[in-house]
């Protein structure tokens, strides 16, 4: 059976964006927490309060996570001037190019399973990702691919449907947690040093450069907890995605 798409309305995307950011505030202590985004956010400013690269670089990682092969300048026009153009131009933009897959029931037994064909789309997109799936099964705990994939496969669950993944249980590893607790607090004693002349500046430089390392270590290793509320495994996901409002399973190709 050939795949079936339509095309993204502007606030499904705006919804991803949200979603996307709300995983992102749990486990990335560099982001802004709590803040709300709407078509009148200026993509300055959600790129400030999601620490997200500069545009240069953002339009490349945008054309990767919404499947598209559009060029600099395409982009570009949604994207600059950054103070002025908003997620409004950015969410219309995306919708006109993006395609949005209509998950069609699949036959088992003589009977349409959806959640069947909600697990086989999901799987297609890790794998088109690179994610190994070869011991992925609806009774895999999510856990533990959460933990190895981490917004790999939060991102492309909220491309599916952006209303379904509650905030993740992220707790990050000791590695991480001690290396940013001391190179945040000793860059600062560095600085005051510094400015003070004084010959210890030097060591609490270089324990705070220690701390640095450690903190990239960390984000390299596997957190300590990454787990969704209510949602234990695979299959806990898949129905959950079934019973959501916004999911797009049809049995004929539906128009915007």
């Amino acid at each position: 059976m050939e795949t079936a798409y339509t095309k993204y309305h502007p606030t499904e995307i705006l919804q991803i964006i949200h979603a996307n950011y709300k995983q992102q505030q749990q486990y990335d202590d560099i982001v802004l927490k709590d803040q709300e985004f709407t078509f009148d956010t200026t993509i300055s400013d959600w790129r400030d309060i999601c620490d997200l690269l500069d545009t240069n670089e953002l339009w490349k990682y945008l054309n990767y996570y919404f499947r598209l092969d559009l060029d600099r300048e395409s982009w570009m026009s949604a994207l600059e001037p950054e103070d002025t153009k908003s997620l409004g131009d950015l969410c219309n933009f995306i919708s006109s190019h993006a395609d949005k897959e209509i998950i069609r029931p699949i036959k088992l037994f003589g009977s349409n399973c959806e959640t069947a064909a909600i697990f086989k789309s999901l799987i297609t997109k890790l794998k088109d990702r690179g994610v190994d799936i070869s011991d992925i099964r609806p009774s895999s705990q999510l856990e533990p691919l959460i933990k190895k994939y981490k917004s790999v496969l939060i991102e492309e669950i909220n491309q599916i449907d952006p209303t379904v993944l509650p905030p993740v249980n992220y707790k990050t590893n000791w590695v991480y947690k001690w290396g940013l607790r001391t190179f945040m607090t000793l860059l600062f004693v560095t600085f005051f040093l510094a400015y003070k002349e004084s010959k210890w500046a030097w060591l609490t430089g270089g324990i705070s450069f220690v701390g640095y390392i450690m903190t990239w270590i960390g984000a390299r290793l596997k957190p300590k907890q990454a787990s969704f509320a209510d949602l234990h495994t695979v299959a806990d996901l898949v129905r959950r995605i079934n019973t959501a409002p916004n999911i797009g399973i049809a049995t004929s190709v539906a128009g915007r």
